[in-house]
């Protein structure tokens, strides 16, 4: 069963970039970038030179990933290289620049809200699929999946359906990468939680103080390695926690 989760959630990943590359296919490469004195664009430029856009190695990416509409290049600038971006935001575990919080920042500077409704349709359709398959990966050598439920919320997209997913399609990894929720931070607002609002805060620790949790955990815990139990532990008393306080402590009214 986890196999064939795994070979779904790849195979939906992979037609999400069949779409993605297409959409924004239109917007050409740059023949400058404009940007801060403190950049060096020219060396920037090269770097993006370095390989066709779908071979452009997120090291080589990265610098322009991390700067892109804050300081270096236009926000069509930044679709022609979106792509790629979000490409690398899955194929390089917390690489520089491509944080899913982070993106989703650019994204709502350049105003993605009133993009042509294919190229919305295609980003937002890869946030989902990008997401449905990081949860299955192992936590310890790989990025949050939260990283990218954070980035839905910020865009004004349908994570919640996400978190249901979750629990309806339980393997080992997904649970361990729901477990390193920072429960902490999603109740001060700090870290990525702080641009979030709260009352999409306040719908993440209703939901996690709900009894559908802890029974799904209890029910896998067996297929969980022993060696990663403690992780599990550890979120269960956060869990137990959040039950004794009010959940929304903290969040305006």
């Amino acid at each position: 069963m986890f196999e064939a989760i795994m070979r779904l959630a790849r195979q939906d990943l992979e037609d999400s970039l069949l779409t993605l590359y297409p959409a924004f296919s239109e917007y050409p490469f740059p023949s400058s970038l404009d940007g801060s004195p403190l950049r060096d664009t020219e060396k920037i430029l090269a770097a993006l030179k370095s390989a066709p856009l779908r071979e452009i190695h997120a090291t080589e990416l990265g610098q322009y990933a991390a700067s892109a509409i804050t300081t270096v290049g236009s926000v069509d600038d930044f679709r022609h290289f979106l792509p790629r971006i979000l490409h690398c935001a899955v194929l390089s575990a917390s690489a520089y620049g491509f944080e899913p919080p982070i993106i989703a920042s650019k994204l709502l500077l350049g105003d993605w809200q009133r993009w042509p409704i294919g190229e919305q349709t295609a980003v937002a359709n890869f946030f989902y699929s990008a997401w449905a398959y990081k949860r299955l990966l192992d936590s310890d050598v790989d990025a949050s999946a939260w990283d990218w439920i954070l980035a839905m919320a910020k865009l004004g997209l349908q994570f919640e359906s996400c978190l249901d997913l979750w629990l309806k399609q339980p393997t080992p990894n997904a649970f361990i990468q729901l477990a390193s929720a920072d429960i902490k931070s999603l109740r001060r607002g700090t870290g990525f939680w702080q641009d979030i609002l709260p009352e999409k805060r306040r719908f993440v620790l209703e939901w996690f103080s709900s009894d559908i949790i802890e029974n799904a955990f209890i029910g896998l815990i067996d297929a969980i390695p022993p060696q990663r139990q403690w992780i599990v532990d550890s979120f269960l008393d956060e869990i137990g926690e959040l039950r004794r306080q009010p959940s929304t402590a903290g969040l305006p009214e």
